[in-house]
């Protein structure tokens, strides 16, 4: 809590101290006084009427103070089967670690309008919510389009006031790390009617090289498409790996992983993003141009610089010749044995590395955050600002209650305070968060350079530069797992794959990810319009098949000009127009 709240909520109850009934013992400590006004909560009903307005005032317009009488709500649970809770305990979806640790702060209990498994059957529910117009008093809700129809349809409250007045400052400071991107896209004619859940930056993807073969034939560190291009044919030709004339594979790329393509997914795996991004070209992401026009990067000129350089690889052998029909468990195999040694993918690629960890414990996997241009820097484009929106029922008592509940959350699992807590709840919660037990009814949000911070955090702490409490409870976890990986390379010993695992991702990956230099470019459009709901899979089609036949030299480069007049012939002009009209509302 910021020292302005410290001090408002302090004066506050030092007034209420003085009524005829006492509501809470007062204290110069914040805990104390959260403790005090917790365990009175039960005889408010005895209390003075002003007394009891005040407590129900400062609970609805402070981020932290509790409720004097238990507020129920109903929420959409999204309830799945890696849903477990600790053996030998009476946790359910409605009393586990996470509603304890609201109860307790701040004196809210969750019921369960509807219960959904993720995915399908969760946005079934909501939808099928929407259309009876029996909405949770909280819910989540999964995608824009979905949103702005609550909004249109008056079916949700205006949270502005209640952001204003309830927002901590731990909040606040996450929704900054990343501009206030995510409450923009939760803002509408002015008024907020979401509390929307960042997305996190996963960076540009990095090039991961098998580093022990870089050191056995000399090769310097990567920075250009001809540095990278060499080192691949090196790999290949002069084979140390030892697999054979022919044998050793080439940059690994896919058509589809997790549904999208060998471009266009942010942070993705096996994609070759960097190779468009360094050209100025931004597959499948509604860009803005200089006269704040919106165009399709796909379609753009500039594709073709890209397109050219993998065609050229593919001819002569740099990438994955059967890339038309390899799938990921393929790829894995390929990086497993030892087969491949290149492919593009983010920080947290060393999952994807893990088999060649456990058959070769010498096999040594390097990040590069490659090509860079002329200024030194390397180019992406930004994600989605928003995974999903928090939205409640319109007419509902206390809409402050999402705040409040969702500040709850970030104080304990986006702060220290997991540590410097000494409640019995909170160390509950905080053995079972650990654990993955139970069933979160609200949720948190992280800060949009979370990954760095993570990093900065576990190496300051493994070099002796930081308390190992001074960071969040999940950075403490993957600290002693990174601790236990140095100490077992110290003492000569295999690691842990587990230790080794978060080693990689956390510290090998995560300081290129920290030390790079990036131009990055912000989407305009992350919506559906009308005609995308009729034509858009038809459109996607046609351009995924034009970009694997140019890839593997079916069609030559023109024949990508020929795709975009057929591309906007089919629809794309027309939604282009679209896209342009709703984002210059």
């Amino acid at each position: 809590m910021g020292r302005n709240l410290r001090e408002k909520l302090t004066a506050i109850l030092l007034v209420t101290c003085m009524t005829s009934i006492m509501l809470v013992g007062c204290s110069n400590n914040d805990s104390e006084v959260s403790k005090s006004a917790i365990g009175q909560k039960d005889s408010t009903s005895d209390t003075s009427g002003d007394s009891t307005e005040d407590a129900w005032m400062l609970a609805k317009t402070t981020p932290d103070a509790p409720y004097p009488e238990t507020v129920i709500y109903t929420v959409g649970a999204t309830v799945t089967s890696s849903i477990k809770f600790p053996e030998g305990s009476n946790d359910t979806t409605t009393d586990n670690g996470y509603t304890r640790l609201y109860k307790e702060k701040i004196n809210i209990q969750n019921t369960n309008k509807f219960e959904a498994s993720d995915g399908e059957d969760y946005i079934q529910k909501v939808s099928m919510a929407i259309t009876t117009g029996d909405l949770p008093d909280i819910m989540r809700v999964d995608d824009y389009a979905t949103f702005k129809e609550l909004v249109e349809n008056d079916l949700i409250e205006d949270l502005t006031d209640a952001y204003n007045n309830c927002a901590s400052d731990l909040m606040k400071e996450i929704y900054a790390s990343n501009n206030n991107k995510a409450l923009d896209m939760a803002t509408v004619d002015g008024k907020l009617y979401a509390i929307p859940t960042t997305q996190i930056s996963g960076g540009p993807e990095l090039l991961w090289l098998r580093g022990d073969w870089m050191d056995k034939l000399g090769l310097s560190e990567p920075k250009t498409l001809d540095d990278i291009a060499n080192i691949i044919q090196e790999f290949i030709e002069k084979d140390p790996g030892k697999n054979g004339s022919g044998k050793t594979v080439g940059l690994a790329l896919i058509p589809k992983y997790n549904n999208q393509f060998l471009y266009g997914s942010y942070a993705g795996g096996y994609q070759a993003n960097n190779i468009f991004t360094i050209y100025g070209a931004f597959p499948k992401q509604w860009i803005a141009q200089a006269d704040g026009s919106a165009v399709y990067g796909s379609v753009q000129p500039e594709m073709k610089q890209g397109l050219a350089v993998l065609s050229d690889w593919y001819k002569r052998g740099l990438i994955d010749q059967q890339i038309a029909v390899r799938t990921e468990d393929d790829l894995k195999g390929l990086i497993g044995n030892g087969q491949c040694g290149s492919f593009f993918a983010g920080w947290w690629a060393p999952y994807h590395t893990v088999s060649s960890y456990t058959l070769n414990p010498d096999a040594e996997w390097r990040a590069y955050a490659v090509p860079v241009g002329k200024d030194g820097k390397v180019t992406a484009y930004t994600n989605n600002p928003v995974q999903n929106y928090f939205v409640v029922r319109k007419g509902y008592e206390h809409p402050e209650l999402l705040i409040k509940g969702k500040n709850v959350s970030l104080a304990y699992n986006q702060s220290s305070q997991a540590f410097s807590d000494t409640s019995d709840t909170v160390k509950y919660y905080r053995d079972t968060v650990n654990g993955q037990y139970g069933l979160d009814p609200l949720g948190g949000f992280d800060y949009y350079n979370a990954a760095q911070l993570s990093y900065q955090h576990i190496s300051e702490a493994l070099e002796g530069k930081r308390d190992e409490h001074d960071m969040t409870m999940y950075e403490n976890t993957l600290y002693e797992s990174c601790k236990r990986y140095q100490e077992a390379i110290d003492n000569n010993q295999k690691p842990e794959t587990d230790d080794w695992l978060n080693y990689q991702c956390r510290i090998a990956g995560g300081k290129v990810l920290n030390d790079t230099q990036m131009n990055l470019v912000d989407p305009v459009f992350y919506n559906q319009t009308e005609t995308m709901k009729l034509k858009w899979a038809t459109l996607v089609k046609m351009e995924e098949e034009t970009m694997l036949k140019i890839l593997t030299n079916q069609e030559n480069i023109d024949y990508f000009d020929k795709f975009v007049k057929d591309w906007k012939a089919a629809g794309g002009d027309q939604i282009t127009q679209e896209v342009n009209a709703a984002i210059a509302k």
